[in-house]
């Protein structure tokens, strides 16, 4: 089943049902990097603060999937202050258990899919990174830097991201 596309107002009933839970601020960051980056849950699983420089992260070889999976993305300010009000001055892996342990990538994907569902929604882990790519796609952006966002090495994979909107359709008849 592909991950379902999500609307401006579930995500804001998903962010509120996540600021009422336990780790509120371990939640809220991981769910804007899945949202805000499109960050896979290999990704999210192995973060590290210091893979954040200024407003960029560096993905580096190996903590990615694929050929194309490592690079650069700008981050936004919000990303940034979850970050900081998540971790305060801890250095090291972005997301620990309870146990203290790093997570795992299906540790990340058990996580996100128990938010949705707990929130009353249908979604997983890649709910974020689909609605990101259909949402770029949807204001405009060209395929190839929406590749370029999601680290994919082909387009035709990034295509297999992209739903499509009301909007889309509309453009799409009338101009």
């Amino acid at each position: 089943m592909r991950a379902p596309n999500k609307s401006e107002a579930e995500f804001a009933a998903l962010f509120d049902y996540v600021d009422s839970c336990s780790d509120p601020l371990k939640y809220r960051l991981m769910l804007l990097l899945s949202v805000k980056l499109g960050l896979r849950p290999k990704e999210i699983a192995g973060l590290n603060r210091s893979w954040f420089r200024g407003e960029e992260l560096r993905i580096p070889h190996g903590y990615s999937k694929g050929k194309g999976g490592h690079g650069s993305l700008p981050v936004c300010a919000e990303v940034l202050a979850a970050l900081s009000a998540y971790m305060g001055d801890r250095e090291g892996v972005v997301f620990l258990n309870r146990a203290g342990k790093p997570f795992d990538a299906a540790g990340i994907s058990s996580a996100l899919r128990r938010l949705y569902r707990e929130a009353g929604q249908e979604g997983s882990c890649y709910s974020g990174r689909r609605t990101l790519a259909t949402n770029m796609v949807d204001r405009g952006v060209n395929l190839l830097v929406v590749q370029k966002v999601l680290r994919h090495s082909s387009p035709v994979t990034t295509q297999q991201y992209v739903g499509v909107t009301q909007n889309m359709l509309s453009k799409a008849l009338y101009g």
